[in-house]
């Protein structure tokens, strides 16, 4: 009796052992099955991506777009620097005025707005605006001089603020130096430079000059 126990518990644990394995066996199974399809999926996906029809197709269209609109861009902006370029003389690349000779009124009008002076000077009409950017105009109303009180506008390496020496040290020494009573009531001195004539006013000799008339000598 005792022997038929044993023999009874081992067939019933090699009953249980069989049945565990066979459900082990039959998870691998299934996970294994399920293994291929997860490969076939992500092999699609990469197979949509090289095609051409799927996401990454989208994302590198897009970076080609962007790419296209960058350039546009760039070429617009550097058509706009060419076209700056050439409306200004290239005799007067020394004045970095805001506008070059030949501009229309309506244009300064447009970027300052009214000016805040505008009257005769030195026989021809003088339109001034912020008070320190002039402009002579001709019968036409377009620029044919400049009336120039601010320090930031470079003429020809010089500048408001700068004592007649120092401009000396860089056009060279003046044509003339005298005191203009009639008209500025200021110490006048003439220099030429490229094709115009450069005239600093001060309040004396030695001080700093407050402002220049620049017109085009030829």
């Amino acid at each position: 009796m005792s022997k038929r126990k044993n023999f009874y518990k081992q067939s019933l644990s090699v009953a249980v052992l069989g049945s565990a394995l066979f459900i082990a066996g039959c998870g691998t199974a299934n996970t294994t099955a399920e293994q291929p399809a997860e490969s076939e999926q992500a092999e699609a996906q990469t197979t949509t991506a090289s095609d051409g029809s799927g996401e990454t197709e989208k994302s590198e269209e897009d970076d080609e777009e962007a790419e296209e609109t960058e350039e546009a861009r760039a070429e617009t902006e550097t058509a706009s620097t060419d076209a700056g370029e050439q409306a200004v003389p290239e005799d007067q690349q020394g004045i970095t005025t805001a506008f070059p000779l030949g501009t229309a009124l309506e244009d300064l009008i447009k970027h300052y707005g009214q000016p805040g002076s505008d009257e005769f000077f030195l026989g021809s009409r003088l339109v001034i605006f912020n008070e320190k950017d002039g402009y002579f105009l001709d019968e036409q109303d377009t620029v044919k001089g400049f009336f120039i009180a601010n320090p930031e506008v470079s003429i020809f390496g010089t500048s408001i603020g700068m004592t007649f020496k120092e401009i000396d040290g860089i056009l060279g020494a003046s044509e003339e130096l005298f005191y203009d009573e009639p008209e500025t009531q200021s110490y006048i001195g003439v220099y030429y430079e490229e094709n115009y004539r450069i005239s600093y006013a001060s309040d004396t000799e030695t001080g700093p000059v407050r402002f220049a008339i620049v017109v085009r000598s030829k």
